[in-house]
């Protein structure tokens, strides 16, 4: 697959010299995501509107969600930044329906701009054109201005001005998280969500494990809705969702493929979204980062023996204990901390100097965030949906199917020789 760049555009939110002029500080919720790039490929079949259509669809959804025009600091958003870069490409040498469906590739980082190095755009789109007509729309998004949610209310944002149809304004108003008076911290943030001063090193040892990234590989797994609900029927616990059942029996399935010992303590960071959960709830259509980490763990040897619904309920109990309370309790430590003028702060998913982080997952759901109705009209079709190529172990990413009759698909990055194992059990119930 040859990638060639045929032109290169920055967007503003708004015409030169008008619009923002200010500086919005990053809530604590923006702090302790992670200080990365998230890369997302969308396929389009043919017909598709014109790169230029495109471009200026985009210019009109930025209207509405100037963050991601902005320029990133350590502590503040500034208004007016950086603009999104937009990137227009060529692809020789294959046809869209060559790459399709979408299977984990490193040939993949061609069709987007480089998210590694400083971090002058916060958003950047490549426009990827196939001999076909097909298009490749890549996505790179800075964590620390937007989550999954509201990345997903973007593209759905883009979609509809390249339809001409109206945009549900997103909510900027960050009041909705006020602290409480006076803070109240009612649980210890320090090495949960913020790595504290004299522990840095001990964090940085522990997830100091690297590999060669060539034996790294991202394996996507197809789960139909028929597997699904057989899956949730051997439940008897009813309230389980699908995704904490799916994850359960993923969970098991990965640790045995990773062949840990058995009293090794196997442990997950999986994201939970606090606009439901906080007191009073937080529209859906809130624009920034409101996700902190459950953290479910069991022994291996527990973990896999004990069944897919323990493994579930142990995941539900956990997700269960970020609850409002604990959110509000870090907005008051968010609080507390800028009356102390602290501006210096390490979230845990920094403290990671590896990129390995076995006996440990992290887990991300894409789902329910409409990624899969992304729509840019003109008579194609998405057809494909993807995060790009990951070079580091032990991600797991539920995302919607959009090929077939829906389901689940799950990008899972291993260690080559894990991989080959999780393939072969992946989809085996017991």
């Amino acid at each position: 697959m040859e990638v060639q760049v045929q032109r290169t555009t920055t967007v503003m939110s708004h015409p030169a010299g008008a619009g923002d002029s200010r500086e919005i500080p990053l809530t604590i919720f923006d702090r302790f995501a992670s200080n990365i790039n998230i890369a997302v490929l969308f396929a389009f079949s043919a017909p598709v509107p014109s790169n230029h259509q495109l471009i200026h669809a985009l210019s009109i959804a930025l209207l509405h969600f100037p963050l991601l025009t902005a320029r990133l600091s350590p502590t503040h958003l500034h208004l007016p930044g950086s603009g999104a870069l937009v990137v227009e490409a060529t692809v020789d040498g294959v046809e869209l329906a060559d790459i399709l469906p979408f299977k984990p590739s490193p040939d993949f980082l061609l069709l987007h701009p480089p998210t590694d190095g400083p971090v002058r755009h916060v958003l950047q789109i490549q426009l990827n054109r196939f001999p076909c007509g097909g298009l490749v729309a890549a996505a790179t998004a800075h964590h620390r201005v937007a989550d999954g949610q509201s990345m997903g209310a973007f593209f759905a944002a883009w979609g509809r001005a390249a339809r001409g149809a109206p945009i549900p304004p997103p909510l900027h108003d960050r009041s909705w998280l006020r602290p409480r008076s006076p803070p109240a911290c009612e649980f210890d943030h320090w090495d949960v969500e913020f790595v504290s001063d004299g522990c840095i090193k001990d964090f940085a040892d522990s997830y100091r494990n690297s590999v060669d990234p060539s034996r790294i590989t991202n394996v996507l797994l197809y789960y139909t809705g028929e597997f699904l609900a057989k899956l949730k029927a051997e439940m008897r616990n009813k309230k389980l969702t699908t995704f904490e059942t799916l994850l359960g029996h993923l969970w098991r399935r990965i640790t045995e493929a990773r062949g840990l010992e058995e009293d090794v303590k196997t442990m997950i960071r999986v994201t939970v979204n606090g606009r439901q959960r906080m007191r009073p709830p937080v529209p859906s259509e809130f624009f920034g980062n409101l996700v902190l980490n459950a953290y479910p763990a069991m022994a291996a040897r527990q973990l896999v023996e004990g069944g897919t619904e323990r493994a579930a309920e142990v995941v539900h109990e956990a997700i269960r204990r970020v609850d409002g309370r604990y959110f509000q309790s870090v907005v008051d430590f968010g609080e507390v901390l800028r009356k102390q003028g602290r501006e210096e702060l390490v979230p845990v998913y920094d403290a990671n100097e590896g990129n390995v982080v076995s006996p440990e997952l992290e887990v991300d759901s894409w789902l329910r965030f409409g990624f899969e109705e992304v729509d840019f009209g003109g008579g194609g079709r998405l057809c494909g949906f993807l995060p790009t190529w990951v070079p580091w172990e032990g991600l797991v990413i539920f995302l919607p199917a959009v090929e077939g009759g829906g389901g689940v698909n799950a990008v899972v990055t291993l260690l080559e020789e894990h991989a080959a194992e999780l393939r072969k059990i992946s989809h085996s119930l017991d």
